[in-house]
């Protein structure tokens, strides 16, 4: 679907549709000092007001000037995450609009709810936002999921907000496309509702879920809580139940099949292929992998990589590298490599999934379960706990919190090398 974008007179401020965007792109000379900025960046202002616009992206023009005069990785970088969170300017503006309606007095009619009665959805999240501590990426993904919300419930009062309503607008969000499939990303939200969706690139009932623990945080949390302006949350009682076993397992031979297709692909991918199997590492933190990450222990004479950042803390660990990658020739493949050993994915991790979809035949496996690029995943540590590794040793490798000794956890640290070898070392497909 074709947008007409309207360029207003004001830098880095444009109209798509009825909304305004904020957006800049990133210089080149940038983008080359640090592989991880975006080609642009680039937020909806959720207003259709220019004036409202520009007063939020105001508070930007400093920090656009201080980007474009920088020179290391690190100040682009941290500039740019400043830029991509609006949470505080979309705080302020909300909180403008509604002062007004705010001072002035009025008498409250016997059947007019108490306390939070007037607050609509956008204020509330508005003030939660602010009220929040999230990172930049945490603010984008939920903001993302607002935006589900709102397209269901509407900018309405909170007290209008009911168990019944809440759970139609999970149920229609579970209906929703995932927006990084077919093109679904292109079009606007307000065009995906109702439209017919197979269910292969519907979003998964987890996801959905993630929607309703967000609605428990605002509501229960903050609104009632807090705040002190609603009595009851419309989310006591309400669940959605989900599927834990969403992502399947490969067996042995449908491992060594989609082994044999790698060479129909490109070279990067066969070797992001044949660590996944043999580390269990996710997508993402082998597409960040670089040259420096690669070591060599002195201890175990063996060598392994470091995964430095994840989503939780357990996310950094070091990671031994199998028998069969070294015979395989990856340390060699890594020496001739760019300084970014995976450049394609860690700019678009997208095209891991796809070149996965191009070689797998089918996508279910015969108990059910959605055969996915994560699937290899489960498959190492399916295989790892199967031939009987304790399953901290498992947990550590594969970066999960240690769990499931009660008080004996928090006295459990990082194991040495030497200790979680067995757990990549009894994984084998016959390859």
């Amino acid at each position: 679907m074709v947008h007409k974008l309207v360029q207003t007179r004001y830098p880095h401020v444009f109209l798509r549709g009825k909304t305004y965007y904020f957006r800049i792109v990133i210089p080149p000379r940038l983008r080359a000092l640090c592989l991880s900025l975006p080609r642009e960046i680039k937020r909806s202002l959720r207003t259709d007001s220019l004036s409202d616009a520009i007063a939020m992206v105001g508070d930007k023009f400093r920090l656009i000037k201080l980007l474009m005069n920088c020179h290391t990785a690190q100040q682009a970088l941290s500039i740019c995450h400043k830029l991509s969170n609006f949470g505080r300017e979309v705080a302020a503006w909300v909180d403008s609009k509604f002062a007004s309606i705010a001072s002035v007095p009025t008498q409250p009619s016997k059947s007019s709810p108490a306390k939070g009665g007037g607050m609509k959805l956008d204020k509330a999240w508005g003030d939660f936002v602010a009220w929040k501590r999230w990172t930049d990426k945490q603010a984008k993904d939920y903001d993302r999921m607002y935006q589900n919300l709102r397209l269901f419930l509407g900018n309405v009062s909170i007290t209008s907000i009911t168990k019944r309503s809440l759970r139609e607008a999970l149920s229609g969000i579970s209906g929703l496309p995932q927006r990084n499939k077919k093109g679904y990303g292109k079009m606007p939200l307000e065009n995906l509702r109702g439209l017919v969706i197979p269910d292969e690139d519907k979003v998964s009932s987890k996801y959905v879920k993630e929607h309703l623990k967000l609605c428990q945080g605002l509501f229960n949390r903050y609104l009632k809580q807090e705040r002190e302006v609603i009595e009851l949350s419309p989310t006591e009682g309400l669940k959605w139940e989900y599927d834990n076993n969403r992502y399947g397992c490969l067996s042995d031979s449908e491992i060594r099949g989609l082994v044999g297709k790698l060479t129909q692909k490109p070279e990067w991918f066969k070797w992001f292929f044949m660590m996944a199997i043999y580390t269990g590492a996710r997508r993402g933190e082998i597409a960040g992998l670089t040259k420096d990450d690669f070591k060599f222990c002195s201890d175990t004479q063996r060598f392994y990589f470091v995964i430095k950042e994840g989503k939780t803390k357990a996310a950094r660990r070091s990671v031994p590298i199998h028998d069969e990658l070294i015979k395989l020739g990856l340390l060699k493949w890594v020496d001739s490599g760019s300084h970014t050993l995976f450049e394609t994915a860690h700019r678009d991790p997208n095209r891991v999934t796809g070149l996965f979809n191009a070689i797998i035949d089918t996508k279910l496996s015969d108990h059910g379960e959605r055969l996915v690029f994560h699937s290899l995943r489960h498959t190492f540590i399916t295989k790892a706990r199967a031939a009987g590794v304790t399953n901290v040793l498992v947990q550590q490798v594969v970066g999960h919190e240690k769990r499931g000794a009660g008080q004996t956890d928090r006295y459990t640290h990082t194991f040495q090398l030497k200790d979680v070898l067995k757990v990549v070392d009894v994984v084998e497909y016959g390859v």
